[in-house]
C-alpha cells in the first residue's frame, strides 16, 4: 500500500499545473541569479570585473541558497497538502478504511512532498549550471562545470535543511489539516532564524552560531571567514566538525519530529485548533410548541444615503480589524516581532562593546527591522481578507446584500491600513519604553 498511495501523490502532482508552474518559475530563478553573477548584465550596470570564480564551490551554495530560501515558503504548499488533501475533499473518511498501516500512510504521504520538492530543486541545479555559461557572461570568471561543487551544495546544505523544515511543516498541517497554519510556521520559522542570526552576531558567539544554525550556513562561513580570494575559487565546501555536528543536529531534530507525528497520529483524532473562547455546553429548550406566536416584525427603513454608506465602510473596517488582532498568526507574529526588536535594541547601543546613549535617531534604526513584520503581516491578511467570505462559503449570501462592492473593498483596505497603525505605534512604544 505504501507504493500504491506514494505513486497515486506523485502522479497526482504530474498532472497539476502548479508543479510545472513552480519548476519553471524556480528555473528561471536560479538561471537570473547565476547568470547576473557571472556578469551578464555588466554592460547594464557598469560593473566591473572579478578576481573571483562564480562558479567555485562556494559561489555554486551562493547561487543555490537565494531560490532555496524562497521555495520554502512553497513547502506548505507541496508537501503539506499530501496530506491536507484528503481532509479538504473528505475522502479521508473513505481513505482510511483501506487495509494500510499509519506507517505506510505517513511515510508515502511525507516521501511523495519530499520528492516532489527534490524535482524542483533539481530545475535549480540544472538553472544553475546552464546562466554561468549563458552568451553575454563573462567567461574570464567562470571555470569548467564542476560536478562535486553542485554535489557538495545539495548534500552538505541543501538536503539537510530541506528534511528539517519539511518534517516540521508535515508535521504542522497533519495535526491542524490547514495549508494556512503551515505557511504561518513557514514564516515563523524565518523569523526565528532572523532572531538567532542577531542573538549569535556577536565574533564571540561565532561557535554558537556555527553549531545550531539551522540553515547550515553559520557553519560554513565558521571556515571560509578568513579565506582568500584564490582559496575561494579552488577549494570544496568544508566539512569540518562544526559543519558535521550542525548538520547531525538537524537530521536528529527532523527526525524525532517525524517519529512524533507517528507517534501521536491517529486516524480518528480531530485538527488541533486553539480558542480562548469556552464554548457554552448549556442545553437550549424551545418553550413555543404550545400554540401560534405571534411576532411583530420591525419597520425597517431603508437609507442608501452618502452618509450611512460611509458608516457602513467604517464598520466593517472595525469588523475586519478585530478579526485581524484576534487571529492567531498576528498575534505570533506581534510577539516576534517584539522580541526581535529588543534584541535589536539591545544590541544597537553597543558600538564594539561600548555602550552608547539610546537617542531617538537609534531607537528609529532598530525599528527598520520592524518592516519585514509588517510587510509580511500586509501580505497575508489582505489575501485573507480578501478570500475570507469564500473560504467559509458565505460569499453568495454576502453578494446578495444591497451594499456596493467598494464598501467591502475598502472596508478592508482601512483594516489593513489600522493594523499597519498599530504595528508602527509597537515600534514607537517600545522605543519609548527602552529609553526610559
Amino acid at each position: 500500500m505504501f507504493l500504491n498511495i506514494f505513486l497515486n501523490e506523485i502522479k497526482y502532482w504530474f498532472n497539476r499545473p502548479a508543479f510545472y508552474i513552480y519548476a519553471v518559475v524556480f528555473f528561471m530563478l536560479g538561471m537570473l541569479i547565476s547568470a547576473a553573477s557571472a556578469g551578464i548584465f555588466d554592460a547594464l550596470t557598469l560593473t566591473t570585473g572579478s578576481s573571483k570564480i562564480v562558479n567555485s564551490p562556494i559561489g555554486v551554495l551562493t547561487a543555490f541558497a537565494a531560490p532555496a530560501s524562497i521555495l520554502i515558503f512553497f513547502y506548505p504548499s507541496i508537501i503539506g497538502s499530501t496530506i491536507s488533501r484528503d481532509y479538504e475533499s473528505e475522502i479521508h473518511t473513505i481513505l482510511y478504511s483501506y487495509p494500510f498501516s499509519k506507517f505506510q500512510y505517513l511515510s508515502a504521504k511525507f516521501l511523495s512532498g519530499f520528492f516532489i520538492v527534490n524535482l524542483v530543486i533539481l530545475a535549480i541545479f540544472i538553472a544553475v549550471s546552464i546562466g554561468f555559461i549563458l552568451p553575454g557572461t563573462n567567461q574570464e570568471i567562470v571555470n569548467p562545470f564542476d560536478l562535486k561543487s553542485y554535489l557538495d551544495a545539495y548534500f552538505i546544505v541543501i538536503l539537510p535543511n530541506l528534511f528539517l523544515y519539511s518534517s516540521i511543516i508535515f508535521g504542522v498541517v497533519t495535526f491542524t489539516r490547514n495549508v494556512y497554519v503551515g505557511f504561518i510556521s513557514v514564516i515563523i520559522i524565518v523569523i526565528i532564524e532572523a532572531l538567532l542570526e542577531g542573538l549569535f552576531s556577536n565574533p564571540d558567539n561565532r561557535f554558537i552560531a556555527a553549531l545550531f544554525d539551522p540553515s547550515g550556513l553559520s557553519a560554513s562561513n565558521y571556515y571560509t571567514r578568513y579565506w582568500t580570494v584564490s582559496e575561494q575559487n579552488e577549494l570544496y565546501l568544508p566539512l569540518g566538525e562544526l559543519v558535521i555536528y550542525n548538520r547531525l543536529i538537524n537530521i536528529a531534530f527532523g527526525s524525532f519530529v517525524l517519529l512524533s507525528i507517528y507517534k501521536i497520529f491517529s486516524f480518528s483524532q480531530n485538527a488541533f485548533t486553539f480558542s480562548f473562547n469556552k464554548k457554552d455546553s448549556k442545553r437550549l429548550t424551545k418553550t413555543n410548541f404550545g400554540g401560534i406566536t405571534k411576532i411583530n416584525l420591525p419597520k425597517l427603513n431603508l437609507d442608501f444615503s452618502i452618509k450611512n454608506d460611509l458608516k457602513k465602510l467604517w464598520n466593517l473596517s472595525n469588523f475586519d480589524f478585530q478579526y485581524i488582532i484576534r487571529n492567531w498568526s498576528f498575534i505570533i507574529i506581534v510577539i516576534l516581532a517584539l522580541l526581535f526588536n529588543l534584541i535589536g535594541l539591545s544590541e544597537l547601543g553597543n558600538v564594539f562593546g561600548t555602550p552608547t546613549y539610546p537617542r531617538t535617531w537609534k531607537m528609529l534604526q532598530a525599528g527598520a527591522t520592524f518592516t519585514l513584520f509588517i510587510n509580511v503581516s500586509t501580505f497575508l491578511f489582505a489575501s485573507n481578507l480578501l478570500h475570507r467570505s469564500r473560504n467559509s462559503n458565505i460569499n453568495q449570501l454576502i453578494d446578495t446584500t444591497p451594499t456596493p462592492n467598494w464598501i467591502f473593498l475598502g472596508s478592508k483596505f482601512i483594516a489593513i491600513v489600522k493594523m499597519q497603525l498599530v504595528l508602527l505605534s509597537l515600534v514607537m512604544i517600545s522605543g519609548i519604553l527602552f529609553q526610559t
